[in-house]
């Protein structure tokens, strides 16, 4: 029905809003993470540009989330049936609100860290760049090599493949700590950490041992070079 007046408008909104959260559980689990990050943000004294930063992120994802949700909506109102087509849909749909997640989660990488380790233990910087900097960027660059590889092998799935994306980004986290100038004892913890990630996909059969191998060779190398790049 055609809305006949702009308060009639919000209602049908407000209406598509409600039966999202009702409906979706993970936007839900979106608008649950947007409320305790602005309350994180409230905690951190955030200045209004990075607030303003803030709301609209947490607004895209959530708008990703309702647009998936209509698209998902359509397919099967058309069809019940599996077409190739009508997946593609919904997987280029939900894509788009992992982009915006992935995103997301870099802004609030950004937004927060300097902040958190502030408080926690002064995190030194390294030479112009922030030590988020330093964590953020390498593991974006191993994500993408992780990516362009499988790609160039033929593999069109994210699980599975040469090499393995989970084991790369853990050993580049734990090599991000090791050079960030971590003591001994949790530069250990954290390379104990990689290579229990690396452990499970063995264990549940998602990788073998050149998969994993490779993995971890690219977190490691491609994190060493971005440190002597950026510092």
């Amino acid at each position: 029905m055609r809305a006949r007046t702009l308060l009639e408008s919000f209602n049908y909104a407000l209406a598509g809003w409600f039966y999202a959260i009702r409906t979706q559980r993970n936007m839900r689990i979106h608008c649950l993470t947007a409320v305790l990050v602005f309350l994180l943000g409230y905690v951190l004294h955030l200045s209004s540009v990075e607030l303003a930063v803030l709301i609209l992120t947490a607004g895209l994802v959530i708008m990703a989330e309702m647009l998936n949700t209509a698209i998902e909506v359509v397919v099967d109102l058309i069809t019940q049936e599996y077409h190739p087509l009508a997946k593609i849909a919904k997987n280029v749909a939900a894509g788009s609100v992992l982009v915006t997640a992935l995103a997301a989660m870099a802004i609030g990488f950004l937004l927060f860290f300097d902040k958190i380790a502030d408080r926690l233990e002064e995190v030194p910087t390294i030479g112009t760049n922030s030590s988020c900097l330093l964590i953020l960027v390498p593991i974006g660059v191993i994500v993408a090599s992780v990516v362009v590889f499988k790609l160039s092998a033929g593999y069109h799935h994210v699980q599975g493949g040469m090499p393995s994306g989970h084991v790369a980004v853990a050993f580049g986290l734990a090599t991000s700590a090791h050079l960030l100038g971590a003591s001994g004892p949790i530069t250990l913890v954290a390379f104990i950490l990689a290579s229990l990630v690396a452990q499970s996909r063995l264990e549940a059969r998602i990788h073998r041992w050149p998969e994993v191998a490779a993995g971890g060779l690219i977190g490691i190398a491609a994190t060493i070079l971005l440190f002597e790049l950026l510092t």
